[in-house]
This record gives structure tokens, sequence and C-alpha cells, in this order.
């Protein structure tokens, strides 16, 4: 048992997180809000980065959780085993989560090797970009013997890591994300937006997600224009980064959009940024499981149209606090956007329905609370 000896007392779980970085992502956010909310009189957390530090890394450092990085390369995988083993001999942890395909595997093989009696995944994605070679199989198919849960976002990955994974179903425990909706305004406001030409008089449509494929920015793009067709005050806000930022630049100035395309790169603001959208969208077409950005979206009423992908069903009351919408299809994606930006008391109501709908089911009080009663049965069990 986790108890100090001399006293009886109860001590701390000692709770260590390994991941490959904590660049801007959803994930990424996940573990920065995670971890310095956790009970501090019941958890004692800590992370290691495998690679760089990131962007969001100084959030922990922040919150007071112990944080490092070992600026090891994908192609270092030795050495960060070696550093990840001996950090955990030190640390001592009651528990590793890992979360990213190389901390899954080297973080449970540095807790095999180090004594740790219990091991985490974390899942937050929705299937793979690309299919897992055989020795990734082989290799999960081993550490499950030294993993003692899996915990997912969304209950639409359970198949897709028992049936595609090979996780054991009773190992796999849903921790729906959440989010404080008080740290969300209801107001709007377009002072966040000013400088990129939107005034009041504005529709501003944003999607907020990093510029990789599967988020499928052409299909939003394409829908942008359809929209700006019928609806000459609509404007669309782009935010993030990533590798697909001078493809997406490109299609943007190759098209009849002009500058009314904001390509707002990563903001930190992101709470007074949802203040000035009128609709919120995601166009994803691949795994997206439960994502953090819609979830603010809603906190801050805001109606959304989201294809319906991974977890997103689970977020979004079609109908009610927005629309769900086939991936790749930018026609049906305009539609529901120009039905919502053509009635103002409906997209009203709708986003108050999204911040009522967060308040019931998705606050980070009860997914602190739910994964707090996870990580105890597992360490106890």
């Amino acid at each position: 048992m986790n108890t100090a000896m001399n006293t009886g007392t109860r001590q701390p779980i000692r709770v260590l997180y390994v991941v490959p970085d904590l660049r801007v992502g959803g994930a990424e956010r996940h573990v920065t809000t995670l971890l310095p909310a956790l009970d501090r009189t019941r958890f004692a957390p800590s992370v290691i980065c495998i690679g760089e530090e990131g962007e969001l890394f100084a959030h922990l450092t922040a919150a007071g959780v112990p944080a490092r990085a070992l600026h090891r390369s994908k192609r270092q995988a030795g050495p960060a085993l070696r550093d990840l083993v001996r950090a955990m001999r030190a640390q001592r942890p009651d528990v590793v989560i890992t979360r990213g395909y190389n901390a899954e595997a080297l973080g449970r093989i540095a807790a095999w090797r180090a004594g740790v009696p219990n091991a985490i995944v974390w899942v937050h994605n929705y299937g793979d970009i690309e299919p897992r070679g055989r020795f990734r199989t082989a290799v999960d198919r081993i550490l499950d013997r030294r993993t003692a849960a899996y915990f997912g976002v969304a209950r639409a990955q359970i198949r897709y890591m028992a049936a595609d994974l090979g996780y054991p179903e009773s190992k796999i425990k849903v921790i729906y994300n959440g989010v404080d909706p008080s740290a969300f305004e209801i107001a709007d406001g377009r002072a966040a937006v000013a400088e990129a030409g939107i005034g009041p008089d504005d529709l501003v449509v944003g999607i907020i997600a990093a510029l990789r494929p599967e988020k499928d920015h052409a299909t939003f793009l394409e829908a942008a224009r359809l929209v700006a067709e019928k609806l000459p005050a609509a404007k669309f806000l782009i935010v993030g980064d990533g590798p697909m930022r001078a493809a997406i630049e490109a299609r943007v100035a190759a098209s009849a959009l002009g500058d009314r395309v904001v390509m707002a790169g990563n903001r930190p603001d992101i709470a007074t940024l949802l203040r000035a959208l009128d609709v919120f969208v995601l166009s994803s077409y691949s795994v997206e499981c439960f994502p953090m950005a819609l979830l603010e979206a809603m906190a801050a009423a805001r109606p959304a149209v989201c294809t319906a992908v991974g977890g997103i069903p689970e977020m979004i009351a079609d109908g009610e606090t927005g629309y769900l919408v086939p991936p790749r299809d930018p026609a049906e994606l305009a539609r529901r956007l120009i039905e919502v930006l053509s009635d103002t008391p409906a997209r009203k109501r709708m986003g108050l329905a999204a911040r009522a709908r967060v308040e019931m089911n998705f606050t980070l009080k009860s997914s602190i609370a739910v994964a707090e009663q996870a990580l105890e049965e597992v360490v106890n069990r």
C-alpha cells in the first residue's frame, strides 16, 4: 500500500506522465490542464518530455508541477530509455501514464525495468493516419502484460482500442475531457480580431485546429467559398499552425476569398478569441477524438458545425447545440453554416444550449473527479 510506515497516514500517489513533448495541441493541453488540477493531498504529479519542452511546458512549471525534458530525438531511443529508467528509479512513481507512440513504448518499458507497479496508456486518437506495422503491434502485445489500464476520452474509441489495437476491453476506461466554463465569457467581442480587419458587422466563422492534413482545411475553405457567395458579410478565421500552412495559404491566395480569410496562427488568447466568433467549425475527416477546441467553443456559448467523426457526435447535440455534417462534404457544411449565420435568434439559442451542455456533462471538475477515481482504482488494485 502507498502509506507512510511511521505514521500510518496515506501519502499522495506519485503520478508520472511521460509524453513526446508539450507542443500546442489538444492532447498536450489535456496534460497541462489535468495535472495542475489534481488534488495535491492525494496526488503528486510530474511530467517528463522525451523530446523538447514545447510551447505548453511553461504552463506546468507555472502551476508548480515538476517537469523536465530529455531533449532526445526519435533516433535516440536507447539513450531516452536509459534516461527514463534513471528518472523513474529516482522518483519512484506509483503509476506512469504515457501518451504518444514513442512515449507509450519507451515509457512502459522504462516503467517495467524501473519496477514501477502500474502503467497506463492514455489514448487521444481515434484511428491511425498510417496503419500500424507488425513491429509496433508486437510491442503493444508484449507491453499489454505490464499495462494496468487504457484510458480514452470518448466512447467512440472503445471499438478502435479493442478491435483495432487489441487492447482488452476490460482494461479500457473512458474519461471525457472537460473545461472550466467560468474561464469563458458568453459576451461577444471583436477586439481580439480587430487588427485583422474583422468588424462588428461581420459574420465570423472560425476553425481552431492544427494545420495538418486530417483536419481537412481544404473542405473548410471550399465551404467558405460557398458561404461567401450567399453572405457578403461572412469572414473566416483560421487559428492554428502546422505543416499544411503553406499549402493552405496558397489555396487561399488562389481562391476568390481574398481578405475574407484571416490566418491567425497559434494564439494564446483562445478564450478571448472565441468571443469574436459567430460559429465554430471543425472539418476533420478522421482521427478526431474529443477536441478541446470544440469544448472551449461550447463553453463560450458558440454553436458549432462539425464533421460527425470520432467522439464529436458525443459532444454536439445535433440540431440543438449545432449541427453534425458528413466529412469531406463542403456543400453540406456550407448549407448548415448559412443556416446558422442567417438566423441570429437560433444562433444565440444554440450557443446557450452548448454552454449548458458543457456545464452539465463536460466540466473540468467532473473530468478531474473521474480521473482521480480511476487513478486510485488502478493503484489500489
